[in-house]
């Protein structure tokens, strides 16, 4: 490259068009990885909770193990030790459940939602598609295809005089 392009190119003003072009690549970039994230926070969550309620689990049957193993020796003492044990693990699963139960309806939301958003964001790439074809028409006119007569506006029709339909209004004489 020589330093006149070199020059071009680093004093070229961006344009609004430029500017939207950007914008829609940037947020629509941003968007994808927002929602990667989310929904890895959200299931690395959701694991955890697995995680913790199983080992929660273990230590509820090993508490009911020994309460067992207690009761059938008859120490009241110990024995209503280890059944409070089993209660409070017992009332800390049903909690723990409530939690994980919430955290997989928030996963399974999270996933329609972000579904949802990706679809609608294809509206971004549209206009990043849009906003490159008006650069592109913009730099290169020659080039550009013939353009559509917009909503409401007709292409004008030749009509020679012989093929004018007869008007109502018009009579022969008589």
């Amino acid at each position: 490259m020589t330093a006149t392009s070199q020059g071009k190119k680093s004093s070229r003003v961006p344009t609004p068009l430029h500017l939207l072009q950007t914008l829609t690549r940037t947020l629509n970039e941003q968007l994808g990885e927002a929602c990667q994230q989310a929904e890895h926070d959200a299931v690395k969550a959701l694991e955890k909770l697995e995680r913790q309620k199983a080992k929660l689990d273990d230590k509820l049957t090993e508490a009911r193990d020994k309460l067992a193993a207690r009761q059938s020796g008859e120490e009241h003492k110990s024995v209503n030790k280890a059944q409070n044990r089993v209660e409070e693990l017992e009332a800390a699963l049903a909690e723990l459940n409530k939690a994980r139960n919430a955290a997989a309806a928030y996963v399974k939301q999270l996933r329609l939602d972000i579904r949802q958003t990706l679809r609608l964001a294809k509206g971004f790439e549209r206009i990043d598609g849009q906003v490159s074809q008006a650069i592109e028409k913009r730099d290169n006119p020659d080039q550009a295809p013939p353009s559509r007569p917009r909503n409401g506006q007709r292409r004008g029709r030749s009509k020679s005089p012989a093929k004018k339909p007869a008007t109502a209004g018009a009579t022969t004489n008589a």
